[in-house]
């Protein structure tokens, strides 16, 4: 088997791992490509589809910002072909942790231990998506968090940006939302389960909508959401749908802001992608 593998070339847990996996790799007897994602993205891309025309299964030491990258790059033919194994390198880990993927050496087992699925992702406008496409709140914590901020504070830096946004939040009787989330999964900005009742395989996308309120009542609905406890809160509204309409000026897609205005159907792509995931969950 000829694997691809992908590190994140700012990532100091994908640099850890990136050469303990090729040399386990290539001690299982297979051939290994490798790709280190750099400052150009032109670049990157181009050596990406030159390599995936060799490439059997594709193994990537990053976070949900590469594997919204990667897919986005990706033929629905080589979507069908390839394999995807994520190791969790990145800050979030969103996605790895939404099908169960907490450790990084989880890809190191024999093949018996592993197996396959299909998983839906979704879609808006032609930029696909593995997690969520969100308005509000999430567009505003993007812009307002340095590259710096994440590195630091890692899976923390979300729940920081949300405190200060609540600080600088002011109520004025506005009847939009404080937030639109579609999701495909279950996990928001780095394990906030937004919604808890998502499935990746049954072609079904979770809209979670925050009304407008007081400082005060929206610090309930935080601290509901933290808790897991939100689902049935008087500001949250939660539908189920296999498609959602957007009109809004930016979106905060999978980390990313796309700031064109983006005015849309999120669609489900069912069974888009292929990924390994041990065949028993393996713990932190």
């Amino acid at each position: 088997m000829t694997i691809l593998l992908i590190e994140h070339g700012a990532s100091r847990r994908a640099r850890h791992w990136q050469p303990r996996y090729q040399n386990w790799l290539q001690q299982q007897g297979h051939d290994v490509l490798t790709l280190k994602t750099q400052a150009d993205e032109t670049i990157d891309i181009l050596n990406l589809h030159r390599l995936l025309e060799r490439a059997n299964e594709v193994i990537l030491l990053a976070g949900d910002g590469t594997a919204h990258w990667l897919v986005n790059q990706l033929t629905e033919e080589q979507a069908q072909r390839l394999l995807i194994s994520v190791i969790p390198c990145g800050t979030g880990n969103d996605f790895a942790r939404d099908i169960g993927l907490y450790r990084a050496d989880w890809r190191m087992q024999p093949e018996e231990l592993l197996s396959q699925r299909q998983l839906d992702i979704a879609e808006i406008n032609g930029i696909r998506f593995l997690n969520a496409a969100s308005d509000g709140l999430p567009v505003d914590l993007i812009r307002q968090q340095s590259a710096g901020m994440k590195r630091w504070l890692g899976k923390f830096s979300y729940l920081t940006g949300v405190l200060g946004w609540w600080l600088r939040y002011r109520y004025t009787g506005q009847s939009t939302p404080v937030l639109s989330s579609v999701l495909v999964g279950r996990y928001l900005g780095g394990g906030i389960q937004l919604a808890p009742t998502a499935k990746r395989r049954d072609g079904q996308l979770t809209q979670v909508v925050v009304a407008a309120a007081s400082k005060r009542k929206l610090l309930g609905v935080l601290w509901s959401v933290l808790r897991g406890k939100h689902m049935r809160h008087p500001l949250v509204k939660v539908t189920r749908d296999n498609e959602f309409t957007f009109t809004a000026s930016a979106l905060e897609i999978d980390g990313e802001l796309y700031p064109l205005p983006n005015a849309g159907k999120a669609t489900t792509l069912k069974s888009f992608i292929k990924v390994r995931v041990p065949s028993k969950e393996i713990q932190p």
